[in-house]
């Protein structure tokens, strides 16, 4: 039996201690060492707790069938308080929450890894290649409780102790400038809330646009929002605003995207088109024209960059120019380079609105008038990514930064030899070892792995890199040691146009989550489950690919879920209110016409502005909560004219899939009773959009309303909602319409 070293103890080395164990049963030893007091990585943290590189309330960016392992379904993992057996009050969403990852990976471990075979609080301190002819691999170890170290021998070893290790700064001060910067300044890893940050109100810079970037600079926004606009006292901090400093464009995408955006028949953008989470559109193998599927990483090519933006734009609705940023407007000449993105679904409202100020460039340097004084950051852009303006700005009044300009990567227990071997280049911190394609094995050092060693560690691929280490370490498939070779000189080529900032390389250069999943199948010989969707139909996620060892019960539950997802958002409107309810974040223009058939309810027209605020949820059970405040003119049929105001509390709750509104109490901010509920359903018009329809009787007076959601991509352009009042001294219909303000030349 041969001896595996595994270090980490997150869903890689999980799930690569598992694959050993039951693909290949009685071949494998294996030891996982972790550092930490648990199992689960950077999700290990429970509810409550600061977290290591993520709050644990935060959401995933990507849903539940992606984020699991092909044989352990959500359904089985208990989401109930630890020892008392008692519900948490947070039911599995669609985006599970980084604790309930945890307690996912804690189930797997549990269920599939024997006891004796995880050390926790053991951390590797130095790990080195023996002689060659006893070659082993020695690790030493450190119990962090006990303080005792151990050495222990390995025939093979698997690194897995993430590609995110050490916070990264784009803040390379001169001493002097350090402790007036760093005491206002903290990673995106680090940051959880803005009171955390500063206690007076001004301007907080977030630096760095990839998608940490954007959902920190989101998470800040909103936290400004909600402490604005919800019951109680106002911070200070509340009255500040975030600015985005980032070097290159990049699309916004909300966790909800439509399948169907365009519309043949009307030959524009679909009114009503289905929505689905944005990995089952985006993953879907019925897009893949090339037989067999294979993956498309490294450099990308003008024509390919291209189809990319054209893809994301109709996804979206547009380029994002009626924003009102340029900022964030890739121009005609530079969609040939690779298309950037982020995941958040706030962050394009708040910058409309402009809690978010986007600002083109890279961060130049700090002026610090007063130590403990605001800061001002002078930003520099550079070409291509120029927005024809002023080259170097500046941003005054910095009270706090974060930055979000990503990770370091640090293996501080591989021996130098081992470096060596991998050709470690320490400043290249996106390709810092060199690998065959699928980033696991070097065959200079055949001996050991890296599993989910590269940007963006999708756990279906980090599966099928654990099953092409187990096929290969136990003689089944040696490899090809002249291809690796040839594929780790395709690695050097890379390296050196990333060290060298080339613009066709694209934010991750292993994004081809399809093509990876389907080649390291094809590698290893399991194929894909297509009894549920038909071949080279719906989406890609783990589950599909169930390997030897697997528990195929378990595949088929998740199976079935992705399929009951499918069908319910073709024929039961599922995911249409949260998209909705998303999209109506922000400010709208807004005109009113109420038609009054009764002498005690007089009718005529409003026209103002509407606004949806973006508010913690008030009361449990709801996923997502606005404070609705419009405020305009009313002229009655009579011509009388007197400003109007009105306030009112949505909600939406994902468990019923619906989204309500409240009357507010007097205070204008509180919750006060229950007033409308809206239920979607299909429209058959191709010519309209989305319609939900609401009854309320709200004693003495009936309330029936039907509102119309028309989208263009996951971008709601308009929508409506109609009452039709009934009731002793009422008798009225009232329209309401909402539009995106016009944009100020």
């Amino acid at each position: 039996m041969k001896s595996v070293g595994i270090v980490g103890g997150g869903p890689a080395g999980l799930v690569a201690a598992k694959t050993l164990l039951h693909a290949t049963p009685n071949q494998f030893k294996v030891t996982i060492f972790e550092a930490a007091e648990r199992v689960g990585g950077m999700w290990r943290a429970k509810r409550g707790e600061q977290g290591d590189k993520c709050s644990p309330e935060m959401r995933t960016n990507l849903s539940r069938f992606t984020v699991a392992f092909s044989d352990l379904s959500w359904d089985s993992v208990n989401l109930k308080n630890e020892g008392a057996g008692e519900d948490t009050g947070a039911g599995l969403s669609m985006f599970p929450q980084a604790w309930q990852v945890g307690r996912y990976l804690q189930e797997y471990a549990k269920r599939f890894i024997p006891k004796g075979v995880i050390h926790c609080h053991r951390s590797a301190t130095y790990v080195e290649r023996t002689s060659e002819c006893h070659q082993k691999w020695l690790v030493t170890s450190v119990d962090k409780i006990s303080k005792t170290n151990y050495s222990d021998e390995f025939d093979y070893l698997i690194v897995a102790s993430g590609f995110f290790d050490r916070a990264g700064s784009a803040f390379a001060t001169p001493n002097k400038m350090i402790p007036a910067v760093v005491s206002r300044l903290q990673h995106s890893s680090e940051f959880r809330e803005v009171s955390s940050l500063t206690d007076i109100p001004g301007n907080i810079v977030v630096v760095g646009g990839g998608i940490s970037g954007c959902e920190a600079a989101a998470t800040a926004a909103f936290q400004i929002s909600s402490a604005k606009y919800s019951p109680g006292p106002k911070p200070e901090w509340a009255n500040s605003k975030v600015y985005h400093v980032f070097n290159r464009p990049f699309y916004c995408l909300p966790r909800y995207l439509p399948q169907d955006p365009y519309n043949q028949a009307i030959q524009g953008y679909t009114p009503a088109p289905k929505f689905l989470p944005l990995d089952l559109t985006l993953y879907n193998l019925s897009r893949r024209k090339d037989n067999p599927i294979s993956p498309t990483n490294g450099q990308m090519p003008p024509d390919r960059a291209k189809k990319s933006h054209e893809f994301i734009r109709s996804l979206i609705g547009g380029d994002q120019r009626g924003i009102g940023h340029p900022e964030l407007v890739y121009n005609p000449e530079q969609t040939q380079f690779p298309a950037f993105a982020g995941i958040a679904d706030m962050y394009t409202e708040f910058v409309r609105e402009g809690s978010i100020v986007p600002v083109r460039g890279r961060a130049k340097d700090i002026e610090i008038q007063d130590s403990s004084g605001p800061l001002v950051l002078i930003v520099q852009q550079a070409w291509p990514w120029t927005t024809g303006g002023v080259p170097e700005s500046r941003i005054d009044n910095v009270v706090s930064m974060i930055d979000a300009t990503g990770f370091n990567v640090s293996l501080p227990y591989l021996s130098q030899s081992t470096r060596t071997a991998l050709e470690h280049d320490p400043r290249s911190h996106r390709l810092p070892f060199l690998f065959a394609a699928g980033s696991i094995f070097n065959p200079a050092v055949p001996d050991i792995a890296f599993v989910g060693f590269y940007e963006g560690p999708y756990w279906g691929v980090m599966e099928m890199q654990a099953h092409l280490i187990a096929q290969r370490w136990s003689n089944k498939n040696a490899g090809d040691d002249s291809i690796s070779v040839a594929q780790v000189q395709e690695m050097r080529i890379l390296r050196d146009a990333i060290k060298a900032h080339s613009n066709d390389v694209p934010q991750f250069w292993m994004n081809d989550y399809v093509g990876l999943v389907e080649g390291f199948s094809r590698d290893v010989g399991i194929r894909r489950d297509d009894s549920a969707f038909g071949s080279r139909e719906g989406p890609s996620f783990a589950a599909r690919y169930v390997g030897p060892g697997g528990d195929k019960d378990e595949a088929k539950r998740m199976i079935q879920d992705v399929r009951n997802a499918l069908e319910d958002s073709q024929t039961k409107a599922r995911f249409v209110a949260a998209a909705a309810f998303t999209a109506m974040q922000g400010v709208w223009t807004l005109q009113r016409k109420i038609d009054s058939r009764s002498q005690f309810s007089p009718g005529g027209t409003l026209k103002g502005t509407a606004h949806f605020h973006p508010r913690n949820p008030t009361e449990p059970g709801y996923t997502a909560e606005y404070l609705y405040m419009e405020e305009g003119t009313f002229t009655m049929d009579t011509g009388y004219s007197f400003p109007a105001t009105r306030r009112y509390v949505y909600r939406y709750n994902e468990d019923t899939d619906k989204i309500s509104a409240w009357f507010v109490k007097e205070d204008g901010v509180s919750v006060e009773r229950f007033f409308n509920e809206m239920r979607f359903q299909e429209c058959t018009d191709t010519l309209k959009g989305w319609i939900a329809k609401g009854t309320h009787w709200c004693d003495p007076d009936n309330y029936n309303s039907s509102c119309e959601f028309r989208f263009r991509g996951a971008s709601l352009e308009t929508f409506g909602i109609t009452y039709d009042v009934n009731g002793p001294k009422k008798d009225y219909t009232m329209e309401s319409w909402y539009k995106r303000p016009a944009l100020v030349p």
